[in-house]
């Protein structure tokens, strides 16, 4: 006997599948049936979107199987998220019974609205040797009118029922949605660049977001809600959020954060981009001006790492030598640079660092 779980977890795999389709339509739309690029791609488009990973075990063994239990909950929220589900699992839940639920009441309404051949024609025929009481009716239509108005005034007053309840709970809707934006600390400006949101509610699991036009909007009951927002660029900031404060004081329901900037990861960043946008007169200069740079930023002993997209070479570490060689280095791997962590000693010099090379999509 098919279980719920089952049922649920079949028709995630089903939007996981058309959401994938959406940006590469030659793939086959039965998810058990992919094999190779299919995976590779969907793992990448998965990291694109909603930057989280399935190892090629996990789908063989979720998504190419037969099932047997539901995976993780943080997979689940995952694939969720993936599929356009801010809130994951739960949401997706929620919205498969929601839509249970209006089929139900769909199908209820249609039968009851099936036309009674019978009785039409029952109808038909009296009509038809009804003629001589046609006296008796005239007697009592004077009634009708009477009945037509109360009809008309209660169709209008569930119209406006409908309107205002309708209205109360876009009102709670709106209530309880917030927006938070984030803002460069010495520049003043709305951060562009991609950031990374986990949302932390008593009682919950972790949510999280990836953001890249500087806001977000969250909708949320609860009391108080804790945001920690990372970025390779900007040092890790923990905002705690006074929900019910908010609320009780009737106040706007928007709020700035500021962030602040990691001056050496963005150096670190600008290196990489500005060899090969300068031309070939100027290459050599920078490449000598930036290796005397990079060499009194970073440490003798920095750790530096390179992390790979492959379950099999996952890191590589790099001496400070290898490291600048590579930065100073015009090539098309640079251009895909991605700075991912680093941080500094007690002497501001660079000690670790770690990034990868984004895979070029084209």
């Amino acid at each position: 006997m098919i279980t719920q779980e089952e049922l649920l977890f079949d028709r995630l795999k089903k939007e996981v599948a058309q959401t994938f389709l959406q940006d590469f339509p030659s793939s086959n739309p039965d998810i058990s049936q992919w094999k190779g690029l299919d995976i590779i791609y969907f793992q990448e488009h998965l990291r694109q979107k909603v930057k989280g990973n399935v190892s090629e075990k996990w789908f063989y063994t979720y998504f190419k199987s037969p099932f047997e239990k539901l995976p993780r909950i943080d997979m689940l929220n995952l694939l969720a998220q993936y599929c356009g589900y801010r809130r994951g699992w739960t949401e997706f839940t929620e919205t498969i019974h929601l839509e249970s639920l209006s089929n139900t009441q769909n199908n209820h309404i249609t039968k009851s609205e099936k036309p009674n051949e019978a009785l039409l024609n029952n109808n038909t025929t009296e009509s038809e040797s009804g003629k001589n009481e046609q006296a008796d009716k005239e007697e009592v239509n004077y009634k009708k009118p009477i009945k037509t108005k109360a009809y008309i005034y209660v169709g209008i007053i569930l119209i406006v029922l409908i309107f205002i309840v309708y209205g109360f709970i876009k009102f709670y809707e709106n209530k309880n949605t917030y927006d938070f934006c984030f803002y460069d600390a010495d520049r003043g400006t709305l951060i562009k660049s991609k950031l990374e949101i986990i949302v932390q509610r008593q009682g919950f699991s972790p949510e999280y977001y990836a953001v890249s036009n500087g806001c977000f909007s969250y909708k949320s009951t609860t009391d108080t809600l804790k945001m920690i927002v990372s970025s390779p660029i900007y040092k890790k900031e923990t905002f705690v959020v006074g929900l019910k404060e908010i609320r009780d004081n009737g106040e706007d329901n928007h709020r700035n954060f500021k962030l602040r900037p990691d001056d050496y990861a963005i150096m670190l960043y600008y290196y990489s981009t500005l060899l090969n946008s300068a031309d070939e007169k100027q290459k050599s200069e920078l490449i000598k001006q930036r290796k005397e740079e990079l060499n009194k930023l970073i440490a003798d002993n920095a750790l530096i790492y390179q992390v790979y997209d492959s379950e099999l070479f996952g890191v590589e570490v790099l001496d400070k030598k290898k490291y600048i060689d590579f930065m100073t280095t015009p090539t098309t791997s640079l251009k895909n640079y991605v700075l991912i962590a680093s941080q500094t000693d007690k002497n501001n010099k660079i000690n670790l660092i770690k990034f990868k090379i984004q895979k070029d999509e084209n």
